[in-house]
């Protein structure tokens, strides 16, 4: 299973083609030479890139690409640009002598407080009279007293609050300083920024650049529009809400001007902005219901804006982010009082920014609809029909609507020999195997209720001889109507995933021999049931065998559990690292496949990639990232979306697959596609043949395929060598790919 064991290494050295090893040792050792001296620059580039990633971290983006912009837009004023650097880079310094957390300090997570103080310190110095030195000593203290104060919060906010700390240790540094000098930071106020003189643009889009600027202590349309860039370069889903927010405040600036309130509304935008980019982008998956959200979220800081300036006028702090944080902080309070979470889902996991979090999420929701019911594997080894389902006429009504149950019936569709009705001894159900839904803990056993003639029920035990088990993985699950004293297992064993339980019967309220699954929020017997889905499971359709990964079925549906096929596990499980070239047409193209620390395929060719996972039942591709560079990438995509374990013949299964923007309209595309939806790709892939141990070939089908995609796709996968053939069927013409070489790697891709 390891593709690192030694006792694949003779295999792929077979593999080498002799002819190809002087190139490949000079492209080695290129590729070592570039290695090294990269690890040379690593003292340099490293500090770099954790203060890029601080700026970025202002606006809670983490994107070193914007945050390298954001450093330059401060070029406007080459004086914040010098105290921020050597603040970032002091703190940074004094954090790595302190060890504190490496990731947070590379993230810019535990600096971006730090930046802010060293922009605040040479914003109130701009006319002051002090010497250098002591404009130098202040701004260490500084930085000290924030990287200090910023460690300390991150580590109570999450933990005490459950609350992220954002910028509170620049508010504290910052209003001390205004405490402190408040004849210098009254002069600096007054100073021009000898920076160029704004456009002539509309008020209020001068007004939003301005407050877009100010968050770099350069309330300026040019310095606006910089940091616009740079937030546009990591998502323009972000500027979109915090448009929504901004124009939420802004809403209720005119409401309380009109009501005779005179404040400084229009000069505290930065708050609005920040806080609708904030909540409708980064800690919410972008969609309608958190696009509203960026709006009301703009609101509310306004009203604390007018809050924080009347009960604080003359001190300073009033100009301070404060009612950016309280936004934040309360509206995250406020939504975790929800009972269902509805279209508004918080972030979770990383992402490269907002676009990536919403594209995840919809193509999850399409692919993997069950993703967040418990999963449970069918209780037996026998093929079943669904004769109860979720949510029906019968029993499976109210709280108890998530249950399931099933029988054992003839190819007649029968549940007994026809004239047998009378006795419940000759249905085909009595007796059957009741196997575990997952390992775990049983945890109550009852078993001595008395079966029922067909046609009766035992309303008085209305569950019967059951069992309930606690999964290890999460869930409650209720088995009921075992034959009396049928129950095999006892409270607090510990049982696996198949384990024999017990055998099936008729007891409590179950007038003809069946199995009842259900999952519940509690271990107390008649508590309300909650959803789940089978997993790993084969149905019987019209034209063949279906399987699927995660599903409900429905009612009258004939299920059997899937198996694990020796053949095809033993082939996924020895996909190899290593470099693979592919002869298509006139041309060639390449494909890198590594293992990342997670145990994850990685399959690169350029800027693209598409990251596999061996799951429990299946092989398959979670991420994809295609920009059109590797055509062989985006039809794999599509090829094999999904492989599972098991094998039946004439199985074929289906999956969903993303449509990527093409390269024109893209940047427009992405800004709305969270609110527009994404397209998504139905297909259907069965074996073309039966699995061997040399290859699996496969063909999969596109419904309704547009023009620029092919109708059916065949391809082959091999031990080792992995992907070894694929072509196209397009409308007008066939494209083919055949691996022409293969090198082995290591994981990382090392020769």
């Amino acid at each position: 299973m390891n593709p690192e064991a030694p006792s694949t290494l003779p295999m792929m050295a077979m593999l080498e083609e002799p002819t190809a090893i002087p190139l490949r040792r000079r492209f080695a050792a290129v590729t070592a030479a570039v290695r090294h001296l990269l690890v040379k620059l690593t003292p340099i580039t490293e500090p770099l890139l954790e203060v890029a990633r601080t700026a970025s971290s202002i606006f809670l983006c983490g994107s070193w690409k914007a945050g390298a912009l954001l450093c330059a837009s401060l070029l406007l004023v080459p004086r914040y640009f010098l105290f921020a650097i050597s603040a970032t880079l002091l703190g940074g310094l004094i954090a790595k002598i302190m060890h504190l957390p490496t990731a947070m300090r590379k993230d810019g997570t535990l600096l971006y407080n730090v930046l802010l103080t060293g922009l605040a310190v040479a914003w109130i110095t701009r006319n002051t009279t002090l010497p250098p030195t002591a404009i130098y000593g202040m701004l260490g203290v500084a930085t000290v007293y924030s990287l200090l104060l910023s460690a300390a919060l991150w580590h109570w906010f999450p933990l005490k609050a459950g609350l992220p700390p954002l910028s509170v240790a620049f508010v504290v540094v910052f209003g001390t300083l205004l405490t402190f000098f408040p004849l210098a930071a009254a002069a600096s106020a007054a100073l021009p920024y000898a920076l160029p003189a704004d456009p002539a643009l509309p008020f209020i889009v001068n007004a939003f650049l301005r407050s877009m600027g100010t968050i770099l202590f350069m309330p300026n349309v040019w310095a606006g529009l910089a940091v616009m860039a740079a937030l546009l370069v990591w998502s323009r889903v972000a500027i979109v809400n915090a448009i929504a927010g901004y124009a939420g405040g802004i809403l209720v600036v005119k409401m309380l001007e009109a009501c005779g309130l005179h404040w400084f509304g229009w000069f505290a935008g930065h708050n609005y902005l920040l806080a609708g980019m904030a909540l409708g982008a980064v800690y919410f998956v972008p969609s309608w219901s958190s696009l509203g959200l960026a709006f009301i979220g703009g609101s509310v800081a306004a009203l604390n804006v007018a809050a924080v300036q009347h009960f604080l006028r003359g001190s300073g702090w009033e100009y301070l982010p404060l009612p950016y944080l309280l936004t934040i902080w309360s509206m995250l309070c406020c939504l975790r009082l929800r009972e269902k979470t509805g279209s508004l889902l918080p972030t979770t996991g990383t992402h490269a920014n907002p676009e990536a979090a919403a594209t995840a999420l919809a193509i999850a929701n399409a692919r993997f609809p069950h993703r967040n019911d418990t999963h449970v594997l069918l209780p037996t080894s026998r093929e079943v029909t669904v004769t109860q389902g979720f949510a029906d006429k019968l029993s499976h009504r109210g709280d108890w609507q998530h249950a399931l149950d099933f029988e054992v019936h003839d190819a007649a569709d029968n549940a007994c020999p026809p004239g047998c009705d009378d006795d419940f001894s000759r249905y085909y159900t009595q007796g059957l195997e009741i196997r575990a839904p997952g390992s775990g803990e049983i945890i109550r056993v009852i078993d001595g209720v008395p079966d029922n003639a067909p046609g009766g029920c035992n309303f008085a035990q209305n569950w019967g001889n059951h069992l309930i088990l606690r999964l290890d993985y999460g869930g409650i699950i209720k088995l009921a109507h075992f034959m009396k004293n049928g129950i095999l297992v006892k409270a607090g064993q510990r049982i696996g995933a198949g384990d024999l339980l017990g055998y099936c019967g008729n007891s409590g309220r179950s007038p003809v021999p069946h199995i009842h699954l259900h999952t519940q929020g509690s271990t107390e017997t008649g508590a309300p049931t909650t959803p789940f889905c089978l997993t790993n499971y084969f149905t019987r359709t019209e034209t063949g065998v279906r399987w699927n990964f995660a599903s409900v079925p429905k009612v009258g549906a004939r299920i059997a559990p899937a198996t694990v096929s020796t053949t095809v596990l033993g082939t996924l499980a020895h996909l190899t690292p290593g470099l693979s070239t592919y002869r298509v047409g006139g041309s060639s193209e390449s494909i890198t496949v590594t293992l990342d620390e997670a145990g994850r395929y990685l399959f690169q060719s350029g800027k693209d990639s598409l990251t596999a996972v061996l799951g429990l039942h299946a092989l398959q591709i979670t991420q994809s990232k295609l920009s059109g560079h590797s055509q062989l990438l985006r039809l794999l995509s599509f090829a094999m979306p999904t492989v599972p374990f098991a094998y039946q013949s004439g199985m074929n299964w289906e999956d969903c697959v993303a449509l990527h923007a093409k390269s024109h309209g893209r940047a427009l595309a992405g800004a709305f596609s969270p609110y527009l939806g994404y397209k998504t790709q139905r297909v259907a892939t069965r074996y073309t043949l039966h699995p061997t141990h040399q290859r699996l070939q496969f063909t999969t089908t596109l419904s309704d395929a547009s023009a620029d995609l092919p109708h059916e796709i065949e391809f082959t996968l091999e031990p080792i060598r992995g992907l070894t053939s694929l072509t196209a069927h397009f409308k007008s013409h066939i494209l083919s790919f055949t691996q022409t070489s293969f090198t082995p790697t290591l994981p990382n891709g090392d020769s």
